[in-house]
C-alpha cells in the first residue's frame, strides 16, 4: 500500500494428497485443445534445492502445487500436484483482471455523473443535485477534486437543495467490513461501492500541537464529517519518536463514535494513516462536501439516497482512466476493492445492470471458459482472493497463463504484474540477484496460503510460465517464501 499525493492510496485449507501431473496444451491452443483430456505423465520429483527447503522446514510435499513450462515447448520442465484445487489468494486476480480484458477492453472507462433535478437560474440550481456513480475503483483525491471542479466550469455556484447519491447500479449485499478477519478499519476490507471515493479510505493525521501544556495529540480525519463524532484519547509523551506513535488504536463506541487511543511524542513530525471509519455514501458527500466548497461552491444542504428520476438532467459526466491503466495498479500493487469494482463491472456488461455478485461470478467463468480455459471446480468468489472460498487449480491457472500470452491484449496484461526487484508486491524480492526484472508475477498471501504466478525471462532466454500455490501450515510464514524462491531460482537457471 502507497500513499501518492494528497494522498493517491494504490493501496491481501486444502491439503489434498499428491495428483498424477500432466501437460498442458501446446502451443498456440485452441479452445477444443485445451479441454481435451491430456496424456498423463509420471509425477516429477520437485528440485533437490527445494526438497532440502521443504524437509528444513518440515513442510509437507502434497500442500504444494508446482507448473512451470517454457512457452515454446510441448511438455512442462516442472508439474506437481496441478490438479489439487487450491485457495489461490490474490492471484485469482489474474483471472478477473484477464476475463475483464476480453469482455470490456484496454481502453473501457467508467463514468461518474452528476445530475440536476431543478432548474439551474444564473448559476444556481434550485433543486438537488444527483451522484451517479458506474463503479469506477479510481476516483481518488484529484480525481474527484477535478470531477467537483468541473461542475464549477460549467457555471454551477450554488446548490439550494441536496446531495443525493444514487447507487442502484449495484445489487449488493450488505458489506462487514470486519467480517473477513475482524480487522474493520484496514483498507483492505473495503467493500465495493458503486461511487467510491478514495477506496473509501479517510485521511487521519496525528500531531503534537504548539501548546506545550498540551496531554493529548492532534486527531484530525480528512475528509471531515459533521457524521462522525471522534473521542481523541491519544496521550502526548516525552522521547524519541518511534514506529508505535503512528498506529493508534480504532474502535467504535456505543454511541456510535469513533474512539481513538494511543500515545504519540511530542518529537514526532505530523503523522498520516489511511483507515475505513465511514459508510460509503457518507464518505462521498463529506469529500463532494469539502472539494465544492473549497472551489466557491455554495452548498448548506443534506446527504440524501436516491435515484434518477425521469425529469432530471445530466449536468455532467467525468470518465476514469482507462481499465489498461487501471489493472497496472490492481495487480502491481493487489488492490482488493478495486478488484471488486473491476469484478462487478465486468458482470454488469457481460448481462444487465445492476450489477450482482453472482452475474460477475457466472460472467467471468463464461469469459474465460470462451477462451479456451477449463472451469470445473474452479470457484471465483469475489473475484480479489479476499476469500476463503475461492479455489483454483494450478492446470487451470497455467491455461489462462498461456491463453493470456497469445492474446492481443497481451502487452496490457504482462505490464500489469509486479517485477521483482523494481516494483509493486515484489520490490524487495531478489533486489540483489539475478533474478532481478526477470519476471512478471502476481503474488497472493492469506494465512495459511501463499501462492505466485506468473511469467519468466530465464538466463537462457526461455519465457517460462510459472505458477506456484501453497496451502496449509507455514504457508505464509518466512518458509513459504523460501519455498517460492528456490522454484523461482531453480527455474531461473534452465
Amino acid at each position: 500500500m502507497i500513499t501518492v499525493v494528497r494522498p493517491l492510496l494504490l493501496l491481501s485449507l486444502v491439503f489434498p494428497s499428491l495428483a498424477v501431473s500432466d501437460t498442458l496444451p501446446k502451443s498456440e491452443p485452441s479452445p477444443a485443445l485445451v479441454h481435451q483430456t491430456v496424456q498423463e505423465q509420471t509425477i516429477r520429483q520437485l528440485p533437490a534445492p527445494v526438497l532440502d527447503i521443504l524437509k528444513k522446514n518440515n513442510v509437507p510435499g502434497e500442500n504444494l502445487s508446482v507448473y512451470i513450462r517454457d512457452l515454446n515447448a510441448e511438455k512442462p520442465m516442472l508439474s506437481h500436484n496441478i490438479d489439487a484445487s487450491r485457495a489461490p489468494a490474490s492471484t485469482i486476480k489474474l483471472v478477473t483482471t484477464y476475463a475483464a480484458l476480453k469482455q470490456l477492453g484496454p481502453n473501457y472507462s467508467w463514468k461518474t455523473e452528476a445530475w440536476t433535478r431543478g432548474e439551474i437560474k444564473n448559476g444556481v440550481l434550485q433543486g438537488d443535485l444527483i451522484l451517479k456513480g458506474h463503479g469506477d475503483p479510481f476516483l481518488v483525491y484529484e480525481r474527484f477534486w477535478k470531477f467537483a471542479h468541473e461542475l464549477r466550469d460549467q457555471g454551477l455556484t450554488a446548490i439550494t437543495g441536496d446531495i443525493i447519491i444514487d447507487s442502484s447500479y449495484y445489487n449488493i449485499p450488505a458489506h462487514k467490513r470486519s467480517a473477513f478477519d475482524g480487522q474493520g478499519f484496514r483498507v483492505y476490507n473495503a467493500g465495493a461501492s458503486p461511487l467510491m471515493f478514495n477506496f473509501q479510505a479517510s485521511r487521519i493525521r496525528l500531531a503534537a500541537p504548539d501548546n506545550e501544556e498540551a496531554t493529548k495529540a492532534d486527531v484530525a480525519h480528512f475528509p471531515p464529517s459533521k457524521g462522525l463524532k471522534v473521542d481523541n484519547q491519544v496521550r502526548l509523551v516525552a522521547g524519541r519518536c518511534k514506529r508505535q506513535h503512528s498506529r493508534p488504536k480504532l474502535s467504535w463506541k456505543t454511541d456510535g463514535s469513533l474512539l481513538v487511543k494511543g500515545t504519540f511524542s511530542r518529537d514526532c513530525p505530523a503523522r498520516f494513516l489511511m483507515r475505513l471509519v465511514s459508510e460509503p455514501d457518507q464518505h462521498v458527500f463529506d469529500a463532494f462536501t469539502q472539494f465544492w466548497q473549497e472551489l466557491g461552491g455554495v452548498f448548506s444542504g443534506r446527504l440524501k439516497v436516491g435515484k434518477i428520476t425521469d425529469g432530471d438532467e445530466l449536468f455532467y459526466s467525468y470518465a476514469s482512466p482507462t481499465l489498461g491503466d487501471q489493472i497496472r495498479l490492481i495487480n502491481k500493487w493487489s488492490n482488493n476493492v478495486m478488484t471488486r469494482q473491476l469484478f462487478l463491472t465486468t458482470g454488469v456488461n457481460y448481462f444487465e445492470a445492476p450489477a450482482t455478485e453472482q452475474k460477475s461470478r457466472d460472467a467471468i467463468k463464461a469469459i474465460i471458459e470462451q477462451q479456451g480455459v477449463n472451469t470445473d471446480g474452479m470457484i471465483v468468489d469475489t473475484g480479489s482472493g479476499l476469500s476463503r472460498k475461492t479455489r483454483i487449480t494450478a492446470r487451470q491457472m497455467a491455461q489462462l497463463l498461456e491463453l493470456a500470452y497469445r492474446d492481443a491484449f497481451m502487452p496490457e496484461f504482462l505490464s500489469s504484474l509486479s517485477v521483482p526487484g523494481l516494483d509493486g508486491t515484489l520490490a524487495s524480492r531478489f533486489k540483489n540477484e539475478d533474478l532481478k526484472g526477470r519476471s512478471h508475477l502476481k503474488t497472493g498471501t492469506l494465512n495459511n496460503v501463499t501462492a505466485l504466478s506468473g511469467y519468466m525471462l530465464n538466463r537462457k532466454g526461455r519465457r517460462l510460465v510459472v505458477v506456484i500455490q501453497h496451502n496449509g501450515r507455514k504457508a505464509s510464514s518466512s518458509a513459504g517464501a523460501k519455498v517460492q524462491d528456490e522454484i523461482l531460482r531453480w527455474a531461473f537457471e534452465q
